[in-house]
């Protein structure tokens, strides 16, 4: 039999201190491992050349060239330089008119947030400061949906002509699809796919602002100052990548002319205003996120359950781990245990509840009913008996990775307590139809400004929950649940009502 690693950690929100150098401004109450080869203060006064690479190979317009990228008052500066100069292309020497300057982590990666804090070039118009991801030299795939290159766009400024303040942050792959090798990328019809923007309400020239992406195996997310601007579904972006600093060359300097980057004429003999122009990095730090479940304690510890309401709400974070999944193994996603405890610590009672939607999830918010009925109320415990609850889930970290928290929530109060009429009222006229369904059911009639709804099998295993602000209906698909019976639970304060309805 295996052996399974049993990997227990912690991190109870509220309770976490704040380190700001050692946590991405976007996720501070997670629990962070910076990775020190990718990752870069630049406060030496020189550029570590055993961990960054300036001498990249010149592609399309952009001319890359090492004394570009130098160290300036513990910031990575950029330069970019009206020169005239000749390259070979496709066998022939090519005139260009400008060079830049870019700073790549040798090393490759794939998983993890990667944070940059970036003052953009004072020429704006004509360049481009960004901070990416891309990869190299991979072999073509001859399989289907084969996957040959990858790209994550951080940051983009100044990608978009005479838009000084729209910031790009996009994605771009080169994938087998009918047998060809395809470009996907924004601008050729793979918007959904691959674009995001935002406009900025500051100039991104005139002080330091905060970049970053979360690349998991099911998702990408977009941050600008720490609040989330963009999200996409990760289907191609899976392939070790270079964390890349960069400032390339723009419209007017060059242009598109019949699907090509095209270098525009700009000689040294006629200075363009404006240049040299340097852009700003203060930083570059990249970590990865141990497996965790993040719980507010505040919200469960010492705090008092109704019997009345029949269910005790536990919401959580759970974070399977950089690059890694939830499993269905020996959990079903998540399984909490309400546990009666004695004066020994030994468990005499469990109430379990499992939530089975974060199964193949990297990570999120998630929410799961523990059933109340049956349990004694709090006050009525022999001496010394306390309830605690314990939440599971298995990492696909090492081939199975069981995670959960260091410390049980205890001092869990169950208490009796009678439904408000006000709330009771509310739920008399709710309905759910159709019943029998086959692919969607309604929840309507709900008379209260907010409400949830939980829906469960007969075995209480929880497949949808869903939060509704406002007098409407509450739309759930159920066309992936196999054919059955199920309780549809929908809560409003105090009260709860249970309505059964079947799926066809």
């Amino acid at each position: 039999m295996k052996k399974i690693e049993l990997l227990v950690i912690a991190v109870l929100m509220l309770c976490v201190p704040l380190v700001a150098q050692e946590k991405p401004v976007s996720h501070p109450d997670m629990m962070w491992n910076l990775k020190t080869d990718y990752s870069d203060e630049f406060n030496e006064g020189t550029l570590d050349v055993s961990k960054w690479n300036t001498d990249v190979r010149d592609w399309g317009t952009w001319s890359w060239e090492p004394s570009n990228a130098y160290v300036k008052d513990n910031a990575l500066t950029l330069q970019m330089v009206q020169k005239e100069h000749t390259r070979k292309v496709s066998g022939a020497d090519k005139k260009f008119y400008f060079t830049s300057g870019i700073a790549q982590i040798s090393k490759e990666i794939t998983y993890g947030y990667f944070e940059t804090r970036i003052k953009a070039s004072a020429k704006g118009q004509g360049t481009c400061p960004a901070f990416w991801l891309y990869s190299v030299g991979q072999p073509t795939p001859t399989e289907e949906g084969g996957v040959q290159y990858c790209e994550i766009d951080a940051i983009e400024i100044f990608q978009i002509a005479n838009q000084l303040k729209r910031l790009e942050m996009n994605l771009h792959t080169r994938i087998i699809e009918n047998g060809e090798l395809t470009w996907k990328r924004p601008g050729q019809g793979n918007t959904e796919l691959c674009h995001n923007s935002w406009d900025a309400p500051w100039d991104p020239r005139d002080e330091y602002h905060t970049y970053g992406v979360l690349n998991r195996p099911d998702s990408i997310f977009w941050y600008v100052d720490g609040i989330e601007r963009g999200k996409k579904k990760n289907y191609y972006w899976h392939l070790p990548m270079h964390v890349t600093v960069s400032m390339g060359l723009r419209t007017p300097y060059e242009k598109y002319i019949n699907g090509v980057r095209t270098v525009m004429e700009y000689p040294e003999s006629s200075p363009e205003p404006g240049f040299p122009t340097e852009m700003y990095c203060d930083y570059v730090r990249v970590w990865e996120a141990p497996a965790q479940i993040i719980v507010d304690k505040n919200k469960y510890e010492n705090s008092s359950f109704s019997l009345a309401n029949g269910y005790l709400d536990f919401e959580y974070y759970f974070d399977a781990g950089s690059g890694f999944k939830v499993l269905a193994d020996d959990w079903s996603g998540l399984t909490v245990k309400l546990v009666e405890k004695n004066e020994q610590d030994e468990i005499v009672n469990t109430v379990t509840s499992v939530d089975a939607s974060i199964v193949n999830l990297s990570a999120g918010y998630s929410k799961v009913n523990i059933p109340l009925s049956g349990l004694t109320v709090t006050e009525e415990l022999p001496t010394g008996h306390y309830y605690a609850l314990i939440p599971t889930f298995k990492s696909s970290k090492g081939g199975g990775v069981d995670v959960t928290l260091t410390e049980e929530l205890r001092d869990i109060k169950i208490v009796e307590k009678n439904v408000s009429v006000e709330d009771e009222l509310a739920l008399q006229n709710v309905v759910v139809y159709p019943n029998p369904a086959t692919s969607v059911v309604f929840v309507q009639g709900v008379d209260a400004a907010s409400y949830s709804v939980d829906l469960f099998d007969l075995n209480g295993i929880k497949h949808h929950s869903k939060d509704v602000v406002g007098l409407q209906e509450c739309k759930i698909k159920i066309n992936e649940l196999p054919t059955g019976v199920y309780l549809a639970s929908v809560r409003t304060g105090t009260a709860k009502k249970v309505l059964k309805f079947s799926k066809l």
